[in-house]
């Protein structure tokens, strides 16, 4: 174990120069009958030892991508495993084909990782007994609750979360409104509809008197599709075509529940027409255990490291805070809220002394986290 501020350091040198000297492979897992894909990145130092001599396996980090149609190419999860890579530790990043086809697959969850496991296993020069585990927006409450499921007992040594959340409902809620609150608080930020979509394409029909709301559930999940196949932001206006193009697709009444959703780019849905349905999947969601990640926090014994930005759009970052506080008092968690690159609370932060406390504030997170490997 390091004071973690060295490969603190070189993840960041890394992941804001864009280089690493790494060597990524491509591997598969094998997982429920089905050989699926996963990127393996490697400190090209280590790949040169290892056919030299042996020395002590190096820590390895299973990295969870979102709900997104890239997977594990995306560009920013790449930078990321490269980052990790070039501190000397290693990442491998499965694909998870549910959660590609925009898909809220709560059962890919713990299948992958010991998938994952399973073929570390087969790789000598690294520690397979015990990894770290990252995950990314959907994917970090999941990651949080993996190390509950009995099947992975004693095989995760910490968890780090990204952008995840805490509660449907309040997620769900602020995917309409762009409000949220903490301790009394409210503040306001304009969502990115992508969130919107996914959860609607995944349970408008399981809201009473929507069950038959099938079509406009398949328009809202080729909208997100969309983004991701053709590398565009949920809010960049160049949707507009595809997204009057669904919803000509549909039937009036349908048409209009889709638009309830997808109002044109830039505009919250109607307040009265889009509470009711905000309301109606977040009730949904609430009664889905495997999207609940605070019923598990008792049983995740390992330590766990969120971190959210404060400008994020998807879910916001007093999503973390409040899942922080939810873990029984004694557990090793700790939350970093950051602005850095970011606006917050609408107002652009760009003095350099706040700069430089939202770096060391960063800086200090990240030596935590490789701190726990």
């Amino acid at each position: 174990m390091t004071s973690g501020y060295g490969p603190a350091l070189r993840f960041a040198r890394s992941f804001m120069t864009g280089w690493a000297p790494v060597v990524e492979r491509e591997i598969h897992i094998e997982r429920g009958g089905h050989r699926l894909p996963a990127s393996l990145f490697l400190p090209r130092a280590v790949v040169r030892r290892a056919r030299a001599e042996r020395r002590r396996p190096i820590p390895v980090w299973v990295v969870l991508h979102g709900i997104t149609r890239s997977g594990r190419d995306h560009p920013y999860l790449v930078r990321f495993a490269r980052a990790v890579a070039s501190t000397g530790q290693a990442a491998v990043v499965p694909e998870i084909p549910e959660w590609r086809e925009i898909r809220l697959s709560t059962e890919a969850t713990a299948s992958t990782v010991a998938a994952c496991l399973r073929a570390l296993e087969g790789q000598p020069a690294l520690a397979s007994r015990q990894v770290g585990l990252v995950g990314f927006s959907f994917g970090a409450p999941q990651a949080i609750i993996a190390p509950a499921d009995p099947a992975l007992a004693g095989r995760i040594a910490c968890v780090v979360a990204f952008g995840g959340y805490c509660s449907v409902e309040e997620s769900s809620r602020f995917q309409f409104t762009g409000t949220h609150e903490l301790d009394g608080r409210e503040e306001s930020l304009t969502p990115d509809p992508y969130a919107r979509w996914v959860v609607g394409a995944n349970y408008l029909t399981r809201i009473p008197g929507y069950e038959a709301a099938g079509g406009v559930a398949e328009a809202l999940r080729a909208l997100a599709a969309y983004t991701g196949d053709n590398n565009v932001l949920a809010t960049d206006p160049a949707i507009e075509p595809e997204r009057r193009r669904l919803a000509a697709s549909l039937a009036s009444r349908a048409r209009s529940v889709f638009e309830t959703l997808a109002p044109p780019a830039g505009d919250l849905p109607d307040p009265m027409r889009g509470g009711l349905v905000a309301e109606g999947l977040g009730e949904v969601m609430a009664g889905i255990r495997e999207l609940n990640p605070v019923p598990y926090l008792p049983r995740v014994d390992v330590p766990v490291r969120l971190v959210h930005g404060t400008a994020d759009q998807l879910f916001p970052y007093t999503q973390s805070v409040k899942l922080g506080r939810a873990f029984p008092p004694g557990a090793d968690v700790t939350t970093t809220v950051t602005g850095l690159f970011a606006h917050a609370s609408g107002r652009e932060r760009t003095s350099l002394l706040h700069t430089a406390s939202e770096a060391l504030r960063f800086l200090n997170a990240l030596a935590s986290i490789f701190r726990l490997m």
